[in-house]
């Protein structure tokens, strides 16, 4: 009695297959080339999963195939590349794909665009000659190893979907850069009795030998099974761990092509040097610097660099990039040959050819399923977390955005600040060092005698501010530019504000300085006795105070007004008195023509007050940000309470005036 089949489910890669081209039946008026797309030939395959190869038969029972893909307009593809429109050559002639006999066939029409016509004139030349079709396969039935054999999966349920022109039949084994299998899907595997399946096997169909394939061709034979003895040795001799060797050489070197997106000329090439793995990607490296792929270098994610030169595609990460920051500012972000090929791609269409770039198919993937990948949410089969730096191209495009805004957003108190730097956030004391002891003289033998210096302290200690935003799975699916636009262009100009808010309340909220006394005060000798406007004689007596203030040490510091700082209703007034007008007469000359600055803020909101400061040579009011962290910092992380790229932005800042000999404060006219 025969034993009940088992079935088991497995993840697969999507597989491809040599095609042939009728030439003799080609149309040049409609454009049409038929095919063979499939003869059922068994080709060695790897299983992935367990590490052992196994022959694969295609079954040419129409029943077993899924034909509704290729007969709804399939597409005809450059080397299997969809990730552009560019890439489509042609189509599939709707109902022309049928199973006829031992063989698959169809009919595919190329397009008349410009950029085609190459292509179509090498078919009709002969020049390309191999085609490749991509399939699916949904349920293998698998007959055990015989003896020194391998074991046999006839695909019972399978589904081809494309067609592709290729300079060299595509790999058999579709894999990622670590060896393990791109975009995967569920398969069904029934394993039954050797004489259940023998009554079932697809006999009048199959052709009689099995042919080992070529990695570099998998629809070409070596040789038939008659002359090649195929087994599983119970320890494996130097001609199999030479072949194993060679094998994983050609997948190595095909894998660093396709990634780098190499011609199949220079691959070939490469693989009939005989050059190691480790030389040939390094001719690709050089292949790419040769074209001036190079010049790329490290990006700023954070403050701290992360470098993607180990990554071949560093290329392509960078149009993408330039070509979205391109979109949010055209004029801020021009483009250049980098970013030209990605112009116009919605966030959508970026991800597909970030994904498809490194390996994932996305053609069969919702929308929902590509941005999760791309934000790095979600996986697909077994340890396909392999997009992760997708987030970090966001993240930087999100960076460059806010820190651009944050640059351009004005500040008006660095003309008269000092920046420091700060190595933690522990309090700091700043110094104000007085004179140098008065020199005296020095008699014949006599010995030079020791000074002192005067000292005052007041302390400066660094804040940390932050907010977080995120870029949404449904941002990426509406290309909804004001996640990677707006939302940090506005965290780049708030935090700017926020520095600008910090400084100027260190003037106007008048705070204690450190001798217990108020910034301005009678004490400090730095606040008008007389209130009054803008005039020759305020301005004179708020001039003279700043020359008589004295150091720690008593000192005159002699001190130059530079800055006149006034409320924006009393902007146009200042500008007039400080600007140069040649007098007619002596007595109608104003001394501070040229001579002071006008600065003007809208958080001056007491409307009379106006001030007198030195610049920032003598060193009176600081701000600072911790070391190599100057300005926001953006940190990023895959969300975890949503379904996006949570956005993290911190700001270390700090301000203080240290010293209130300079600046003075007149309050303007009395009531």
């Amino acid at each position: 009695m025969p034993q009940a089949a088992q079935a088991r489910t497995i993840e697969l890669p999507a597989f491809s297959v040599r095609a042939a081209i009728t030439s003799s039946k080609i149309d040049l008026d409609k454009r049409t080339v038929p095919l063979t797309f499939t003869t059922g030939a068994p080709v060695q395959r790897y299983d992935w999963e367990t590490g052992t190869r196994y022959i694969e038969k295609l079954s040419m029972k129409p029943e077993h195939v899924r034909l509704e893909r290729l007969n709804s307009g399939a597409p005809l593809l450059d080397s299997h590349s969809g990730w552009s429109l560019a890439s489509q050559l042609g189509v599939v002639e709707d109902g022309t794909a049928e199973m006829s006999g031992r063989k698959g066939t169809a009919t595919v029409r190329f397009s008349k665009r410009s950029d085609v016509e190459p292509f179509f004139q090498d078919v009709v030349d002969r020049v390309i000659r191999n085609v490749s079709v991509g399939y699916l396969v949904h349920k293998y039935e698998e007959t055990p190893a015989k003896g020194n054999g391998l074991p046999t999966r006839t695909a019972v349920d399978w589904e081809p979907y494309e067609i592709s022109m290729v300079p060299m039949p595509a790999d058999a084994g579709a894999q990622t850069r670590d060896g393990k299998p791109i975009s995967t899907h569920p398969c069904v595997i029934e394993t039954r009795a050797e004489q259940e399946t023998a009554d079932m096997a697809d006999t009048p169909n199959q052709p009689e030998s099995i042919v080992e394939r070529n990695p570099l061709d998998p629809g070409a034979p070596i040789q038939p099974a008659a002359s090649l003895a195929i087994r599983a040795a119970e320890e494996p001799n130097d001609r199999d761990r030479g072949v194993a060797a060679e094998n994983e050489r050609v997948l190595g070197i095909m894998t660093a092509c396709q990634a780098a997106r190499m011609s199949g000329d220079f691959q070939r090439a490469l693989i009939e040097s005989r050059k190691s793995l480790v030389e040939c990607q390094a001719d690709v490296f050089e292949e790419l610097k040769r074209r001036g792929y190079d010049g790329a270098g490290p990006q700023h994610i954070s403050v701290r660099e992360r470098s993607l030169d180990g990554d071949p595609n560093i290329h392509q990460t960078e149009g993408i990039k330039e070509a979205i920051l391109h979109r949010l500012a055209p004029t801020q972000f021009p483009l250049t040959d980098k970013g030209r090929n990605y112009r116009g791609m919605s966030m959508m269409d970026v991800a597909k050819v970030h994904l498809q770039a490194r390996g994932v198919r996305v053609t069969d993937m919702t929308p929902n399923q590509i941005a999760g990948m791309a934000l790095g949410i979600t996986s697909r089969g077994v340890g396909m977390h392999t997009t992760s730096d997708f987030p970090l191209l966001l993240a930087d495009v999100a960076t460059k955005s806010l820190r651009k805004a944050y640059a351009e957003a004005p500040q008006t108190f660095q003309p008269f600040a000092s920046r420091i730097t700060l190595t933690n956030y522990r309090a700091v004391n700043m110094v104000q060092i007085g004179d140098a002891p008065a020199l005296l003289e020095v008699l014949e033998h006599g010995e030079y005698t020791s000074g002192t210096t005067g000292e005052a302290r007041e302390q400066v200690q660094l804040r940390k501010y932050g907010r977080k935003f995120a870029i949404t799975r449904e941002a990426m699916i509406n290309d909804d530019l004001d996640a990677f636009s707006r939302v940090p262009q506005n965290f780049g100009r708030k935090a700017r504000a926020l520095e600008s808010d910090i400084v100027w309340q260190q003037i106007t909220s008048n705070p204690t300085m450190g001798d217990a006394n108020a910034l301005f005060s009678i004490a400090h000798a730095n606040i008008a006795t007389t209130d009054g406007v803008i005039d020759i004689a305020s301005l004179g007596a708020g001039r003279s105070a700043l020359r008589l203030q004295t150091s720690v040490d008593g000192e005159y510091l002699n001190l130059s007004a530079r800055f006149l700082i006034v409320p924006p209703g009393m902007e146009t007034l200042a500008d007039q008195f400080v600007t140069v007008i040649q007098a007619q007469a002596a007595g109608s000359v104003n001394p501070f023509q040229g001579k002071l600055t006008v600065i003007s803020d809208p958080r001056l909101t007491n409307e009379d007050e106006w001030y007198l400061a030195t610049g920032p040579e003598f060193e009176w009011l600081v701000y600072g940000y911790l070391e190599g962290e100057e300005g926001p910092q953006v940190e990023t992380r895959n969300g975890f309470d949503i379904d996006g790229l949570e956005i993290k932005c911190r700001l270390d800042f700090t301000a203080k005036v240290i010293d209130w000999r300079g600046i003075y404060r007149n309050e303007g006219p009395t009531a």
